[in-house]
């Protein structure tokens, strides 16, 4: 009777060690932070990056030429008629700002989006990628 406790014991603490050690190097997906960034040119041939953070877009910043970064902060709007998420902002606190986000809500490294400021449509899609 005593070897089978002492077995169990051991049998125990190994597993025990084991499920900590699993817990420390692959951590739960649920605490994982995925972050994407699509990269395009607006209808100025601008860059621009949009920045995709656990499931949302939350901001697009626009590159300018003679003139420091312009960051628009995004707020989800609705779903268009194509099933695609539609994000809004504002550029400069003036005009507005809408990204599409064509992959209809399954943003990956290769989606894209599509961006208007004041109405004037991207010259080139963004792409997303991880950096």
């Amino acid at each position: 009777m005593r070897q089978i406790q002492c077995m169990l014991s051991h049998s125990f603490a190994t597993l025990s060690v084991l499920v900590i050690l699993s817990l420390t190097l692959f951590p739960s997906p649920a605490h994982a932070t995925m972050q994407l960034f699509c990269r395009g040119l607006d209808h100025r041939g601008n860059e621009y990056k949009a920045e995709y953070v656990d499931g949302v877009f939350r901001r697009i910043v626009f590159q300018r030429q003679d003139a420091p970064p312009v960051t628009s902060d995004l707020r989800y709007d609705k779903v268009n008629n194509q099933g695609q998420p539609i994000y809004r902002g504002a550029f400069l606190g003036a005009a507005d700002v809408v990204l599409i986000d064509l992959s209809g809500g399954d943003v990956r490294p290769g989606s894209q989006v599509s961006i208007s400021v004041d109405g004037q449509w991207n010259r080139q899609r963004g792409t997303c990628g991880v950096n």
